[in-house]
Order: C-alpha cells, then sequence, then structure tokens
C-alpha cells in the first residue's frame, strides 16, 4: 500500500511539472484592428467619432485609445475637421448639423499612415404623431408587483419599402438608452405604408420616475440597412450568444474599411416629448 501510495505521489510531482502556460495572443499584428464607432446626423449639435484599438479577447481590460489621427467628415461639399482635444480617442466636430439626402464620408489617417474611410446616406425620416404613456403592473415569477410606465408611439409609416428606423428614450434630457440592446430598431416588412397605432416602444421602471413630473424624449433615426444589419449582428455575437441552438460564431459586418471594424452612420432624426404624472394614468394624453 505504501508502494502505491509513493507511486502516486511521484507520478503528481512529474504531471505538475510538465505544465506549461500558454499565451494565446489573439490580438498581435493582423488581429490588431482599428475599431470605429461614430455618426453625424441632422441636430445642430457636437457629433462624434471614437476611435480605440482591438483588445485581446482573453484579456480584461479597457480598449486602448487611438490617438492623434486625423479625421474628417464630408458631403461632397463641406468638411467638418475632428478633434480629440482631450486625448482620450474621442474626435469630436464643431456645433453643425447634416443634411438628409447627402451622403456622408468618413476618412482617417493614423500617425502611422493608415488610411480608413466609410461611407452613410441621410435618409430623410418620417414624423411621430404622438405619444402617450400608461402607468402599469405586472406580477412576477415570485409573485411580486412590478410597476411601470409603458410609452407607446403612435405614427404614419412611408408606403415606400424599405425604411429602417431606430428609436431612444431620453428621461429628462438624459438618455436611458445608452447601450445597444436597450434601443429599439427595426425594419418596415410587416407594416409598410400602415398606421402604427400604440406600439409600446419601451417600459420604465418605477423609480426612475423620481420627480411628480418627468419629461420623456423619445428619438427616432432614420438607419440604412447596413446599420440595421450591423446593430442585428452585434447583438447576436454577444447579448443573445449561449443558447444551444448558436450558429457557428461570425464576423459582424463594418462599413469601414482596410479591415477596420465597428461602424460610422448618418442618420436624421425625428423627436416628441411627453410629460408623465407619477403614479399616474393620464386621463387625456398630449404630447409636443
Amino acid at each position: 500500500m505504501k508502494n502505491i501510495t509513493y507511486i502516486i505521489f511521484v507520478l503528481f510531482i512529474f504531471l505538475s511539472s510538465c505544465t506549461e502556460k500558454i499565451d494565446f495572443n489573439l490580438n498581435s499584428g493582423a488581429n490588431n484592428r482599428l475599431v470605429v464607432d461614430g455618426s453625424i446626423s441632422d441636430e445642430l449639435k457636437i457629433h462624434s467619432v471614437k476611435l480605440t484599438r482591438s483588445i485581446n479577447y482573453f484579456y480584461n481590460e479597457a480598449a486602448p485609445a487611438e490617438l492623434d489621427a486625423i479625421v474628417t467628415i464630408s458631403d461632397g461639399e463641406n468638411i467638418f475637421l475632428l478633434n480629440d482635444s482631450d486625448k482620450n480617442g474621442i474626435y469630436t466636430t464643431d456645433t453643425v448639423a447634416g443634411n438628409p439626402g447627402k451622403t456622408y464620408t468618413l476618412d482617417i489617417k493614423l500617425k502611422t499612415g493608415e488610411e480608413y474611410s466609410a461611407q452613410s446616406y441621410m435618409k430623410p425620416v418620417g414624423t411621430m404623431d404622438s405619444l402617450r404613456y400608461s402607468y402599469e403592473n405586472e406580477t412576477d415569477f415570485t409573485g411580486q408587483e412590478l410597476w411601470f410606465y409603458t410609452i407607446y408611439l403612435y405614427a404614419a409609416e412611408s408606403p415606400i419599402p424599405g425604411d429602417y428606423y431606430l428609436w431612444d428614450l431620453y428621461i429628462d434630457n438624459v438618455i436611458d438608452t445608452d447601450t445597444l440592446k436597450e434601443k429599439v430598431f427595426v425594419d418596415d416588412v410587416n407594416v409598410n405604408g400602415n398606421y402604427i397605432f400604440e406600439w409600446n416602444m419601451f417600459k420604465i421602471e418605477e423609480e426612475k420616475i423620481a420627480k411628480d413630473t418627468t419629461e420623456i424624449e423619445v428619438k427616432m433615426l432614420s438607419i440604412q440597412k447596413q446599420q440595421y444589419d450591423y446593430n442585428l449582428s452585434l447583438l447576436l455575437e454577444t447579448v443573445y450568444k449561449g443558447s444551444p441552438f448558436d450558429g457557428p460564431p461570425a464576423n459582424v459586418p463594418t462599413n469601414i474599411s482596410n479591415n477596420g471594424m465597428g461602424f460610422f452612420s448618418a442618420n436624421a432624426v425625428n423627436t416628441s416629448k411627453i410629460i408623465i404624472i407619477r403614479g399616474e394614468n393620464p386621463a387625456y394624453w398630449d404630447s409636443k
């Protein structure tokens, strides 16, 4: 018995001594890529383009900023020069506004001399007739009663097929849909040319409405099919991943040239507002 124990001990030491740490460097050479996240709209404001580098899948670290690049956005007539004044990889315009019906080109030249570009057409956007809200509740699987505010949309959809939309929610001028999974984006395949009546777009948790009156703003953006496909693919490869029925991993589509990653968009924007009275269901509704 002692001999068997001794042999097992020696074997354990031998196997332990053969262990070697393997470092998977998946972010070197051609795999180290520029990542672009930028947009311009027809809103009169400062627009931004964020430039970072891709990071190793196995490393828990912030994406390094790409500094000292030359970044411009043009529409064929006007050229907007973007500046990274804070040296954080976020390049910003002056206060400018784009024009629907024009194609916008993003040009990037890195300090290494590498050049990247992207194009996006700013399609005109429709209007939202109105919004309304309802103070509602439901019971979760534990039997707990949950209260929330549902935002409903009323709008006419264009009879021309091939429209794509994205909606953002703001609470007292602060964006609430600050991640892609919280935004609402759709195509018009099932609603083309129809009137959108009382579509429940957003649910707002009760605790987010902390004041007696709260301003809710919904922004509707026109997006291209390419941006819709990018958003959907990004969610399918991240947030919606984990089911045993998942397909094989796939590259997320991009409109950035030269093997870049990310997306640059040009979006027309329409806005509608409504006031929520805390804890009440309005007898009537209105919007601005």
